[in-house]
């Protein structure tokens, strides 16, 4: 089946399933955050950018250190969310916060619950492909644009969602819709600056551009640079 091969060679460019299955804690350093929707949501003003996030590997689990402030720490596991003060008691948690986002309440501006809960599930999916595509349902395949559906078990931005792969199966770009930010938040997320890290290829930048009627306009909706990654454990 052409969508399966191309999957396990981009699985393959990605680092191969043995080095997958290794796990390990993926550490981020973020350099810098911009775009329309993180100065939109507060960066910066109601939220900090954290300087050390942690993902564990196949787990949708991350820790942010520091965050939102020197030795307290923010854990998201597959949806939950909590805020921990330095000696780890909860300031603030919720089970479910994904449910916090409906209907108007979209439209605010981000507490640090919010965006822990928001960039712990996007870096935990995205650090999980290619990977878990073998979790989703195969809906299209289209030249080296491959078509999913996420089973709803998993936290990310929206059911459907479409990866671009380059030549060599690397993952260039995938669209999506952020949805708990609009219905409308549709972008194409590229992923740039390759940097092998103890055998798997991570992206250092990713830059999101919005969507309009499937065409990529020049309009940043988001941008991150990642100053250093790597892999512990």
């Amino acid at each position: 089946m052409p969508a399966i091969d191309l999957v396990e060679r981009s699985v393959a460019r990605h680092g191969g399933r043995q080095r997958w299955e290794r796990g390990g804690t993926l550490v981020i350093q973020p350099a810098t955050l911009t775009g329309f929707i993180p100065r939109a949501k507060g960066v910066g003003r109601t939220f900090p950018l954290p300087p050390r996030m942690e993902i564990a590997l196949g787990q949708y689990k991350a820790v942010f250190r520091d965050y939102p402030k020197p030795g307290a720490f923010g854990e998201f596991d597959n949806g939950r969310v909590a805020l921990r003060s330095t000696d780890g008691t909860v300031i603030e948690e919720d089970p479910n916060h994904r449910a916090s986002f409906d209907g108007l309440q979209k439209n605010r501006h981000w507490s640090p619950l919010d965006a822990l809960y928001f960039f712990g599930y996007a870096l935990s999916y995205y650090h999980a492909m290619p990977f878990d595509l073998g979790r989703t349902r195969y809906v299209s395949l289209q030249g080296s644009a491959l078509t999913v559906d996420f089973p709803p078990e998993i936290h990310t931005h929206c059911t459907r969602q479409t990866f671009h792969f380059d030549e060599t199966g690397l993952i260039s770009a995938h669209d999506y819709v952020a949805e708990i930010i609009s219905p409308w938040a549709r972008g194409r997320h590229r992923w740039l600056n390759y940097e092998n890290a103890d055998g798997l290829m991570i992206a250092r930048t990713r830059d999101v551009r919005a969507l309009l009627l499937g065409w990529q306009s020049p309009l940043v909706a988001l941008h991150a640079e990642f100053r250093a990654v790597h892999v512990e454990g």
